[in-house]
């Protein structure tokens, strides 16, 4: 029986592209910074522009482009669900969550510390029911709740929609619309997301993403190239304009951002190819930043060490977020060149063999 068109994502080869790896180090640059936002003073909460929301979009986009582009196998005849992918995201979901919770789980710093409190209670001999306890646990982990490592959330989105994604593509030609109608809910141009259970246009950019896959990189380089010098202009005015209008929310702001990303990404590769060889070299510790930054960052505020305040703050401010990312990435490839077999469950990533060498 010849398999159905809607089904057979189209081909990858499995080269890694430097500006796709670029974007995606900027994007967790993007990422450290906002969460070291939260404990800065009020200027950079004014000067955070509405379209940096395009940092997590991007890697839903990503994710599911990958899947459709059959980075990860192409979908069988009546296949209702990728299960190994799925599960292969999974166990480092499982390890950094169980981590957060070990480490930051009762820390006045953690987001809705409030909501794992039961478990906590009932851990230390609390009168509380055991139901209630498992609920607050599971929250710890995504279910029904933040998860305790706070930017896992969207980890826990890519693993759910990557198990329904052969039905997702079963949409044809529908999957766009689809996502579309899902995105023009906007939370994530409110910025006001609670997490707690994956929201409709979390899924619209995984429709997204599926919907691209149907064109090569290099066609969607093809594409974006050409007007990248004026998306990256545009990020200047447009921050200004954002901060005097900060009631303005909208969809196409985090667009703006998405494709702005991608647009210095691709104009680092072509103008600074040194510097973009560098940093295309730094991805694939991204989920290993991704896992343990917020848990650093919890950490650094719980010790007290970081008391400065005013313009003292804002100077260190700017330097632990490349220091953070340059910690977590050194401690990664330590692990790939000593214990490569670790990397599936702490990292999101598995050394091919000519890696090791």
């Amino acid at each position: 029986m010849q398999q159905d068109s809607t089904v057979q994502p189209p081909q990858s080869g499995a080269r890694r592209v430097a500006w796709v790896d670029i974007a995606r180090v900027y994007a967790a640059i993007i990422i450290i910074a906002n969460h070291l936002n939260l404990f800065s003073p009020d200027l950079y909460r004014t000067l955070w522009a509405q379209f940096l929301f395009a940092r997590t979009p991007f890697f839903l986009i990503l994710a599911a482009y990958f899947v459709g582009r059959g980075a990860f196998g192409t979908f069988r005849l009546n296949q209702l669900f990728l299960i190994k992918r799925a599960r292969f995201l999974f166990y480092p979901y499982l390890l950094w969550c169980t981590a957060a919770l070990v480490l930051t789980g009762t820390s006045p710093h953690t987001p809705h510390v409030e909501t794992f409190a039961p478990f906590f209670a009932w851990l230390h001999g609390g009168s509380l029911p055991w139901t209630d306890a498992f609920k607050a646990l599971a929250k710890c982990y995504g279910l029904g709740g933040h998860p305790v490592d706070a930017p896992l959330w969207f980890l826990r989105d890519i693993i759910l929609f990557t198990f329904i994604a052969p039905l997702l593509m079963r949409l044809g030609k529908y999957v766009l619309p689809v996502g579309l109608v899902l995105l023009s809910f906007n939370f994530f141009a409110q910025g006001d997301l609670g997490h707690d259970w994956p929201t409709p246009d979390s899924l619209g950019f995984f429709c997204l993403g599926l919907f691209l896959s149907r064109h090569s990189l290099d066609e969607l380089h093809a594409i974006i190239r050409p007007v990248a010098a004026f998306f990256a202009a545009v990020l200047i005015p447009l921050t200004v304009w954002l901060i005097l209008n900060r009631d303005q929310h909208s969809i196409i702001l985090v667009m703006i951002g998405l494709v702005s990303l991608i647009s210095v990404a691709m104009l680092t590769e072509d103008h600074f190819p040194r510097i973009g060889k560098w940093l295309a070299q730094l991805a694939p510790a991204g989920f290993l930043v991704f896992g343990a930054h917020h848990i650093i960052i919890i950490l650094l505020q719980d010790s007290g060490w970081i008391s400065c305040k005013g313009w003292l703050w804002d100077v260190t401010w700017l330097v632990l977020v490349p220091a953070i990312y340059a910690i977590i990435c050194a401690v990664f490839f330590l692990i790939r060149k000593y214990a490569p077999a670790l990397l599936p469950y702490v990292a999101g990533y598995r050394v091919k063999p000519a890696q090791r060498a």
